[in-house]
């Protein structure tokens, strides 16, 4: 029998990845061998082990097709390349990582023409999505989104942008890098070491006479300001922010030297998001929550039935398929705006929200498990166990 090449090897671990719905591929460098952990719905699983003897081999063939330099060890390096599989062309972002026992290697799988999610389909409240809809329509200003890297910042933004795509609008991407192609949406990839950067792209994509624009990510003073300045003149833009609440994200834009009374006219709202596991519709089950459960849940609820999946072949005994968001939406009017431009403390600001009584990520979640979306362990897994 004649053994498996690397390409082979490789090749057979995407086709596995992919059947198993995985977001990301890990290749790790151990002592005994060359682990293989796929991330599945937000949860990394161990897969394989493969023998130390082929490891030099399977990364040299991961090198030589995302066309990176195969001699060069030392340093980290980011490439990519294309896997077709089933009649779908997957983009497979690589990024490698010298450590110990050799150069750890992360692959980020993406299909190339994925029909991305509706507005309506995202996992938004009723009341939340009628919200959305109406700031989106802003003619002016900017909206960003925050939360963790992998939480879906943007898949949100991209399922936006497909809503307001028409006709009537010129709406521009500047992506590192573009991960889905959007039809009648003009995307450019960032291309740093070319010189191409946010800040660069954006001084450029303000003479293509704009009317929405997507900001990958907003990393330096040079970039916020731009995306201001643009927000100020009659473009609506979005873009994303590794914050978690509107407190820090002033903070941080502040700290990237940009004046308060600026920030309070610019942005128009914020959304917070993060994904959670759905329980596997064929073996979900109802049961009721355990004291320790009930501890973390809002007075009304405490008594209410909740629902789990008690595991089946669909979903490999793990009890959940596939994830679904949850969602904070905050407007930011006049009276958060005055707060703002006032400088007051982040104490008050975050008062002043509480007032509001604004749907926060723990409601929402809450919200989705009272209906059998998720489980109560898994909005806890999310946002925490600390109220």
């Amino acid at each position: 029998m004649v053994a498996p090449t690397p390409a082979d090897i490789l090749d057979n671990i995407l086709r596995v990845a992919i059947d198993n719905r995985a977001s990301d591929i890990h290749f790790e460098p151990e002592r005994e061998g060359f682990g293989v952990r796929f991330r599945i719905d937000g949860i990394l699983h161990p897969i394989d082990t493969l023998n130390t003897e082929i490891q030099e081999q399977v990364i040299s063939r991961i090198k030589i097709l995302s066309q990176m330099d195969i001699v060069e060890h030392r340093l980290p390096k980011d490439g990519h390349f294309e896997f077709p599989y089933n009649n779908t062309l997957y983009n497979i972002r690589v990024s490698t990582m010298p450590e110990l026992y050799g150069e750890n290697i992360v692959f980020r799988i993406h299909g190339i023409h994925e029909v991305l999610p509706k507005i309506e389909e995202i996992g938004f409240e009723p009341e939340q999505l009628i919200l959305i809809k109406a700031l989106i329509k802003s003619p002016s200003g900017m909206i960003l989104v925050t939360g963790p890297t992998g939480s879906g910042k943007t898949d949100l933004i991209y399922s936006i942008l497909t809503d307001l795509s028409s006709e009537e609008k010129n709406i521009i991407t500047l992506e590192d890098p573009v991960e889905f192609q959007l039809k009648s949406i003009r995307q450019t990839s960032i291309s740093e070491d070319q010189g191409l950067t946010f800040a660069a792209a954006m001084r450029s994509v303000l003479r293509q006479d704009p009317d929405v624009i997507m900001l990958g990510e907003i990393r330096d003073g040079e970039t916020a300001l731009l995306a201001i300045q643009a927000s100020l003149s009659g473009i609506l833009l979005f873009s994303t922010f590794h914050t978690f609440d509107l407190p820090a994200l002033i903070n941080r834009l502040v700290e990237m030297n940009v004046a308060r009374s600026i920030v309070a006219q610019s942005i128009r709202g914020v959304i917070s998001v993060r994904l959670v596991r759905k329980i596997c519709d064929k073996c979900k089950e109802e049961i009721a929550p355990t004291k320790e459960q009930q501890a973390f849940l809002p007075p009304e609820l405490v008594n209410a039935k909740f629902y789990h999946g008690r595991g089946c072949d669909t979903c490999k005994n793990l009890g959940y398929f596939d994830r679904i968001g949850i969602f904070e939406i905050l407007e930011v009017d006049e009276e958060i705006r005055a707060k703002i431009f006032d400088s007051a403390p982040s104490s008050v600001v975050l008062e002043l929200l509480k007032k509001k009584n604004i749907m926060n990520l723990r409601t929402a979640g809450f919200e989705k498990a009272k209906r059998g979306i998720t489980t109560i362990d898994e909005v806890l897994r999310v946002v925490g166990y600390l109220k």
